[in-house]
């Protein structure tokens, strides 16, 4: 019975250790509505797993009185480019305080958000992107359902692999992609415009088959670039939530 005590303690006292952060979805991102920079909001910021900075716009910089103190070079789909950066004393989600936050200064690609929440943020924690209950959990419990793979990573975005259309391949955990996004030579005749936080690109669009695991597969919407990158993107919000374990390599998508 003691034993039984102690375990029940201990799983309330971690579910009390996590933090419920309210969320807005628009359209395939989910919009933090309780996020606060250096002490002035709250501000509207979007979660993107596949960014590897936050991000403020200019506009926000200036109202805050940020200066960029050195520029670095931001990459994305469209290319890169050097961007002017600075450091936050203080960046606040829900009751979560982290401090000395690299942003970079730039345009975000969402209309109504004043910015981004990027990697070196999210490195930091654990977390469960909830697309159904339209929140952000930070340093949740693990998930019991849902597919479960291992958590890769060569540039800080959460990557896991998988096949696509036959062929295995990494694909990267995007909480901003809409579609799946590959890369390679394009043999499709309808095209689109991919609308990146670096800029606009186009694409040839269509549908693949992607396998994660043993038996989860599903037919996505995918837009193939004509670009040498082997890292196919696969949209986060495809999934009802998605859990990353930065400290423990995981991750769970729920169907």
């Amino acid at each position: 019975m003691k034993r039984i005590c102690l375990i029940l303690l201990m799983s309330a006292a971690l579910a009390a250790a996590q933090e419920i952060v309210k969320a807005d979805r628009v359209a395939h991102v989910l919009v933090l509505k309780e996020v606060y920079l250096n002490g002035q909001g709250p501000f509207r910021v979007m979660v993107d797993t596949g960014a590897a900075s936050c991000m403020i716009r200019p506009s926000v910089a200036k109202r805050l009185g940020l200066r960029p103190a050195y520029a670095v070079e931001h990459v994305s789909l469209a290319g890169a480019k050097r961007v002017p950066a600075a450091i936050l004393d203080d960046l606040r989600i829900g009751t979560v305080r982290n401090q000395g936050i690299e942003v970079i200064i730039t345009d975000v690609s969402l209309p109504d958000v004043d910015g981004v929440v990027g990697q070196n943020w999210l490195l930091q924690h654990d977390y469960l992107l909830d697309y159904r209950g339209r929140r952000l959990v930070v340093d949740p419990l693990e998930p019991e359902r849902g597919i479960k793979e291992a958590l890769r990573s060569s540039d800080g975005r959460p990557e896991i692999a998988a096949e696509v259309n036959g062929r295995r391949q990494e694909l990267v955990v995007d909480s901003g992609a809409s579609v799946l996004v590959l890369f390679g030579q394009s043999a499709q005749a309808d095209q689109t415009t991919l609308l990146t936080n670096g800029g606009s690109l186009e694409a040839g669009t269509g549908r693949a088959r992607v396998m994660i695991g043993t038996g989860h597969t599903r037919l996505l919407p995918a837009a193939r670039v004509n670009a040498s990158i082997t890292k196919g993107l696969l949209p986060a919000a495809a999934f009802a939530s998605v859990y990353i374990s930065n400290r423990n390599g995981v991750v769970v998508l729920v169907p």
